[in-house]
């Protein structure tokens, strides 16, 4: 560095050498100027430097931190794809599960209303048979009341027992 601003410093009075005529102060300028751009440069180079390295640290540091965020976004995604797919399979295992159980009841359903309609069958034919009977013993008691009653008619057991097997059947 200091052999670049000595190579510039004594070139520049070479350069500008003049033979005296009309003097310029182009040289002074010159030396003040490189002086001060070195004043500069020793000052706020390490500053500038440090600037910068810290920007592209912080750049770098964000960046990474975005990629992570990035790989763990994708990562959660799979996973939810994942699950995703896990209810799906439920979903359908549950609903293949419904409808097997949906038959089923059906069927029991079925077998009792079948079971109750036999119950209720059988119940009316006993019942029939019972009214049937009944009705029977009214006649019966009817005709029995009716020959009582009347004084009549005379009859022996013989001929009794013929007429109330008539009038039952």
């Amino acid at each position: 560095m200091i052999r670049v601003v000595a190579t510039i410093l004594l070139s520049g009075g070479y350069l500008f050498a003049s033979s005296g005529e009309g003097s310029t102060d182009i040289i002074p300028r010159t030396v003040n100027f490189l002086i001060f751009a070195a004043i500069i440069y020793y000052l706020v180079a390490d500053h500038v430097k440090n600037f910068f390295k810290n920007r592209a640290a912080s750049i770098a540091a964000k960046l990474e931190e975005v990629q992570a965020k990035l790989k763990k976004a994708k990562e959660d995604k799979e996973r939810a794809q994942a699950e995703l797919e896990r209810s799906k399979e439920l979903a359908k295992e549950i609903l293949e599960t419904t409808k097997k159980e949906i038959e089923v009841l059906v069927q029991h359903v079925k077998e009792q209303a079948q079971n109750e309609l036999a119950v209720l069958e059988k119940s009316f034919e006993e019942n029939m048979e019972l009214t049937k009977r009944k009705r029977i013993r009214e006649i019966t008691k009817e005709v029995l009341e009716e020959l009582f009653e009347d004084k009549s008619l005379e009859l022996d057991k013989e001929k009794f027992v013929n007429l109330i097997v008539k009038k039952v059947a």
